[in-house]
């Protein structure tokens, strides 16, 4: 046990510099230019992000979006969404009353990227374009080692999505064949928390203290904790409870044997993970679960597999004068179940004259427009 907790503690310790990563460190990019890698190896060359800054140069110079890349190396335990969201509408990526910013950002260390859409430019399409990106270029690049290719390859897709959305095509939008909304849409039996609150400009947070870094450090060595806690517990041994012979874990490929496809879809998500532990003379295997500690996905009502992707579309953008309101898809990739729902949002809150000034310089370098996102898009991870 000694042993043990001294091995805990170096873990901690260890694990403790690599905190300190925040959105407000993060660099807005000059003017010109729409890439950030803050990774500790610099992971992106020269020629992606040149070619990443020729893309979102001609997008931004044809009034199609704006499209923004960010590497970092680690969201020091923040949900990778959160940070990514926050990123996006602390720059207000886009251009402003059009809403068509669009956000890359990777998480490395965490395994995690993010596609963040602009309210303008989350409608139905946009969102399964967004999916398809990440799906096909963004993670299985990613999964090859090759963070160049994933990027490169992602902002050639968010392009496409820009080129293709209903904003930049208003005659196609207008010969849709879309079904009218419903304003009896069916409420959500399950309904989560939409991100939708307006982005409202706050001051700089002060750049650094030691009180704030002890907090922050304590707070990452009770997390670590907590982490090494969990795996411990889960690889703890078993015993059949039938005949007392300890169980055997079963790996990823052989323990599909005993799952539903439900439960197998959730592990491809990324939802859920299961655990197999097989016992050979009983020929019994214990089947335990373990939800994500952080997912885009959310529990279906019908099937009850975390297997919901939610969407949101704004029907009514909301004003300092009014609110606005939003309706929010719930779709299953295993049952294919969809729920809509409709939901208000708060008027916007003016900024007071001192943060309205510090959020115009802190603009004016950049080439970003004061564009604004609900939440939609896209998570991966690999």
């Amino acid at each position: 046990m000694r042993a043990w907790l001294s091995w805990l503690v170096l873990f901690c310790v260890l694990g403790t510099p690599a905190l300190g990563v925040t959105v407000q460190k993060v660099p807005r990019p000059p003017r010109g230019t729409w890439t950030v890698d803050l990774t500790p190896s610099h992971v992106l060359t020269q020629a992606t992000k040149a070619e990443v800054n020729r893309i979102a140069n001609e997008l931004n110079d044809r009034g199609l979006g704006q499209l923004a890349v960010v590497v970092v190396g680690t969201t020091s335990g923040q949900p990778s969404r959160m940070f990514a969201l926050d990123l996006f509408n602390r720059w207000g990526i886009g251009h402003a009353g059009r809403n068509d910013g669009v956000l890359l950002f990777v998480a490395l260390s965490d395994r995690k990227a993010e596609i963040i859409l602009g309210d303008g430019v989350n409608g139905p399409e946009d969102q399964r374009a967004s999916d398809a990106v990440m799906a096909d270029d963004v993670v299985p690049g990613f999964k090859r080692n090759d963070p160049n290719a994933a990027v490169l390859q992602g902002a050639l897709g968010l392009k496409a999505l820009l080129e293709n959305a209903r904003l930049n095509n208003p005659n196609a939008a207008a010969a849709s064949t879309d079904a009218p909304i419903s304003m009896g849409a069916v409420a959500d039996t399950d309904p989560q928390p939409a991100t939708t609150e307006p982005y409202v400009s706050r001051p700089e947070e002060p750049s650094s203290s030691s009180g704030l870094g002890f907090v922050v450090g304590g707070a990452g060595v009770l997390g670590a904790a907590g982490l090494a806690g969990r795996a411990w517990f889960r690889r703890r041994p078993r015993k059949c409870g039938r005949c007392g012979n300890l169980r055997v874990r079963l790996d990823e490929r052989a323990d599909n044997a005993h799952l539903d496809a439900g439960q197998r879809f959730e592990e491809s998500l990324g939802s859920v993970d299961y655990d197999v532990w097989w016992c050979d003379p009983c020929e019994d295997a214990l089947v335990e679960r373990y939800g994500a500690l952080f997912t885009s996905f959310s529990r279906c009502s019908r099937c009850n597999y975390v297997t919901v992707k939610q969407t949101s579309r704004t029907l009514v953008s909301a004003t300092y004068d009014h609110g606005g309101e939003v309706e929010v898809t719930r779709t299953c990739g295993h049952c294919d179940h969809v729920t809509t729902s409709r939901h208000s949002t708060p008027r916007r809150t003016r900024p007071s004259s001192s943060s309205s000034s510090r959020s115009s310089s802190r603009s004016s370098g950049s080439s970003f427009g004061g564009g604004r996102s609900s939440g939609g898009g896209s998570s991966g991870s690999w």
